[in-house]
């Protein structure tokens, strides 16, 4: 049988001292953390306290520092620190200062400041470590009117050589066409506004004023890229871009953008109109210029002799009113257009401004009572005529006529000189003048020319033989020139 040994395990120091060391250092660890808890306790307590009468760190009212001031001492700060006050005005050329004291500015502050600290909750004043706050209030701020006045009138920017008014945007004529010609934004400040917003700036502490930003300087009422402005210029060129040419056979005339430009008239609206009166007056000139109708011309005789002769109806006539209308149109159009003027009459040629005769016509001789026909320059007839009786007030009426129309077999009627009245059958009637007219007159005359007329000629028409009046009615039709001289 074997000894049975016993063994007895003692525990190991090392483990026995850090057992007991760990419980030293928890219980130092719950007492720092209590110490620490208490100091921020005590300093948020503090400043609980402190903030009770003081304003918190970084506030700032009106733009003014007021953090860790009571209130007397921030209620001091706006009434007796006048610099803080002063104004600057940023202007487009240069910066100007407004000081509260050149003003007679005096402060009162009344209960805003105190009023706004003791709304403010001082159990939450560690908030404003973290960023700056603002408050704005308004106090009770007066100043002299006059003083600020003066003050502003002194200014830079009211120095008339200083100056700019601003000007609108307009269209003006062009070298070749409308062009618009820019704003000018100027430097005009608005005083009235200018002198109302530094009276409110001094009640809330405003140092800057930025007269751009704040929109005091008065500005155009149109700006170039306005629509009202670029439709416009679009609606004037239009109106004078369109060129019109006249063909007058002989000649042309040119409407274009240098006379058209005149007509088109730009309101300060910009509204764009057509002057209607000037292009009738344009009418006219051209009328003026090229109408021959009544108009006196050079006209060689049978006999060779140059005379002139004037009055009838033959001619050329712009229509004043259907041109006018016609015009107005195409203008508006803004299109290029050729064209002959509208016409009341027209002529049967159009060699010159002279010559609208040409070689084709009749010509009566009323003091050798003679008729001749021209065709194309050649005398197809030539014989003697009775035209009207001057002794009894029918005399044929001299100028270039044209031939209404042409008629066989036609009655013609009137009263006499004497009283009564007459009805004469005739083979060939071409009036040309109203109730006067180229016709045969073999059934009640047998002879012609000489000075028959005086005492025995007829009711102004002229009186022709049969074959005469048969040749005349042959070549002859309606516009065809009648010359009696």
């Amino acid at each position: 049988m074997s000894d049975t040994q016993t063994t007895n395990v003692t525990p190991d120091s090392s483990t026995t001292r850090n057992r007991r060391s760990d419980k030293k250092s928890s219980k130092t660890g719950k007492i720092a953390a209590a110490v620490i808890v208490v100091l921020l306790l005590a300093v948020y307590g503090g400043g609980v306290y402190y903030y009770s009468s003081h304003f918190p760190h970084n506030t700032l009212i009106n733009h003014v520092k007021v953090g860790e001031m009571d209130v007397t001492k921030a209620e001091k700060t706006f009434t007796d620190d006048l610099a803080s006050h002063k104004i600057s005005l940023k202007e487009k050329e240069r910066t100007e200062v407004i000081d509260a004291n050149d003003v007679g500015t005096v402060i009162n502050v009344g209960s805003q400041i105190s009023d706004l600290q003791d709304s403010m909750n001082p159990w939450l004043w560690f908030t404003n470590l973290f960023g700056s706050k603002h408050y704005t209030v308004k106090l009770d701020v007066t100043y002299d009117e006059t003083k600020l006045e003066k003050v502003i009138n002194n200014l830079a920017c009211f120095k008339k050589e200083n100056v700019t008014a601003p000007k609108s945007t307009y269209i003006k004529a062009g070298d070749s066409q409308f062009e618009i010609v820019p704003e000018v934004l100027g430097n005009t400040v608005k005083k009235k506004a200018l002198i109302k917003l530094i009276g409110k700036d001094l009640s809330t502490g405003i140092t800057k004023i930025d007269l751009e930003k704040e929109n005091l300087y008065k500005l155009p009422k149109y700006y170039a890229k306005d629509k009202v402005v670029t439709d416009a210029l679009a609606k004037a060129n239009k109106y004078a871009g369109g060129t019109i040419t006249y063909d007058f056979d002989y000649t042309t005339e040119t409407l274009d953008y240098e006379t058209s430009k005149d007509w088109v008239k730009i309101s300060k609206d910009f509204k764009v109109t057509l002057d209607e009166s000037k292009v009738g007056d344009y009418i006219e000139k051209l009328g003026s210029k090229y109408n021959t109708m009544g108009s006196s011309r050079p006209f060689t005789t049978a006999y060779g002799s140059k005379i002139n002769v004037y009055g009838g109806d033959y001619g050329w006539k712009i229509y004043f009113d259907k041109e006018k209308t016609k015009l107005i149109k195409e203008i508006k159009s803004g299109k290029d257009v050729e064209r002959e003027p509208v016409y009341s009459y027209k002529a049967k040629c159009r060699k010159s401004a002279k010559d609208d005769i040409g070689d084709s016509y009749v010509e009566v001789s009323i003091s050798n009572q003679e008729i001749w026909l021209y065709v194309n320059g050649e005398c197809k007839v030539n014989s003697s005529v009775v035209t009207g009786d001057p002794t009894k007030g029918h005399q044929t009426y001299t100028g270039v006529y044209a031939i209404t129309y042409k008629q066989k077999d036609a009655t013609l009627t009137g009263p006499n000189a004497g009283g009564g009245s007459y009805s004469s059958h005739v083979n060939f009637w071409m009036p040309f003048n109203g109730g006067q007219g180229l016709h045969d007159a073999d059934s009640w005359r047998s002879s012609y020319g000489g000075s028959i007329y005086r005492g025995s000629g007829s009711h102004g028409c002229v009186n022709c033989p049969y074959s005469t009046a048969a040749t005349l009615y042959k070549y002859v039709d309606a516009g065809f020139p009648v010359i009696v001289y």
